[in-house]
């Protein structure tokens, strides 16, 4: 899990995260991976558009770990799913944000 983070605020019309992986965290919900960056993480749940590889979409509430660690383009977080089985959301899933559309 290595990888480079994306940056969601690059572009307001870009997905906020592609899912490379999901898996299951302490906590509720499910976590997915690659990281992100974020200046400011969104306080609570979120509304967001899961859009699947085949086309389909259906609607889930999200929320942000945010690490302690930042980079030189933010903090580093992780979208945790809520509502959604782990083998509910297949590799190349786009998650959007309810309100960027």
């Amino acid at each position: 899990m290595g990888g480079s983070p994306r940056r969601p605020e690059a572009r307001v019309d870009a997905p906020l995260v592609v899912v490379e992986e999901v898996f299951a965290a302490r906590g509720a919900g499910i976590v997915v991976y690659p990281r992100i960056t974020v200046h400011a993480a969104p306080d609570g749940a979120f509304a967001v558009r899961l859009r699947f590889p085949d086309g389909t979409e259906r609607a889930a509430m999200a929320t942000l770990d945010v690490a302690h660690i930042r980079g030189p383009n933010g903090a580093f977080a992780m979208v945790r799913l809520h509502g959604v089985a782990l083998d509910g959301v297949p590799a190349g899933t786009e998650i959007w944000r309810a309100d960027a559309r």
